[in-house]
């Protein structure tokens, strides 16, 4: 018993560490500022050398696996990069893979046996559950970030088609509405058209290759109408006002059914919280009946 709790205490100290030496954390602003105004220097050679061992780490244990190509467009939109990813798909992935031996050192400690098999398991379902949490997470905040957007989107074609009525070409049209609004939305597209601008390619195609980047469908179909504009001349003013309206219909539609199905699951406290007041209330009854038979 000893030697278990010895080595339990050992692989959790170990684990500790490990994890905390793993798990990424944000720079300090001075620190971040003051990086951008000297030279690069050994320790920014050594922290990039600790990433890079962190991510060969992730790589090797088969983490790449998780990086496709919707979990790269959910990082663009969130701004995060595929080595945070991983970093923090690692730290849990390991966090569950603890959890073995963390019940089994709780059950020596309480004086309980437990088969050897069961804190096994434990690792085994835990450790995989945890990766894949940071997956399902990070499509969350992707999911949030692609609603925003699809609102800014639609304010900012209503931009586009004024500009456009006020007698500005479709690059003009463009640029300018970009410029009127502030936000992640308006700064990406503005990004978007300026690199567009400097790679000498067509505004429209750099908002096609943000959309497919970003994995906003919206964006692509509103790159595809004015291409038309753009190319063939064509008038589709009264498009891509059709096109913001719809944009704002869904988000409005989106938003009433996630505020519904709110207001569903707090009828489930409800009727818990009635069901144990009746109990609270009958339950004196029901005991004195049943010592009375």
């Amino acid at each position: 018993m000893i030697l278990t709790i010895a080595l339990g205490a050992g692989f959790g100290v170990a684990a500790a560490t490990f994890l905390y030496a793993l798990a990424p954390s944000p720079p300090r602003l001075d620190r971040a500022l003051a990086a951008l105004h000297r030279p690069a220097s050994a320790q920014d050679a050594a922290e990039h050398q600790d990433a890079t061992l962190r991510i060969r780490l992730a790589r090797a244990l088969g983490m790449e696996r998780l990086v496709n190509p919707r979990v790269r467009a959910d990082l663009a939109i969130t701004g995060h990069d595929e080595a945070w990813h991983l970093s923090w798909g690692l730290t849990l992935g390991l966090l569950g893979l603890a959890t073995g031996p963390v019940l089994e050192a709780v059950a020596v400690l309480s004086g309980a046996s437990l088969p050897w098999a069961l804190p096994l398991c434990f690792s085994l379902v835990a450790g995989p559950v945890g990766a894949l949490s940071q997956v399902l997470s990070l499509r969350t905040e992707a999911a949030k970030r692609r609603s925003d957007f699809s609102f800014a989107l639609s304010a900012w074609l209503d931009l586009v088609v004024v500009s456009m009525a006020a007698g500005r070409g479709t690059e003009g049209a463009l640029v300018l509405a970009s410029d009127s609004g502030s936000g992640f939305a308006f700064d990406a597209i503005r990004r978007a058209l300026e690199r567009g601008r400097l790679r000498g390619i067509a505004p429209w195609d750099a908002l096609d290759e943000l959309g497919s980047v970003l994995g906003v469908e919206e964006l692509c179909g509103i790159a595809s109408s004015v291409r038309l504009a753009g190319s063939s001349g064509a008038k589709v003013r009264s498009s891509l006002a059709a096109r913001a309206k719809a944009v704002r219909e869904r988000g409005l539609t989106e938003a009433r059914a996630a505020a519904e199905s709110a207001t569903e699951r707090m009828s489930v406290p409800v009727v818990l919280l009635v069901l144990g007041f009746i109990v609270l209330i009958g339950w004196p009854a029901v005991i004195q009946i049943t010592t009375q038979l």
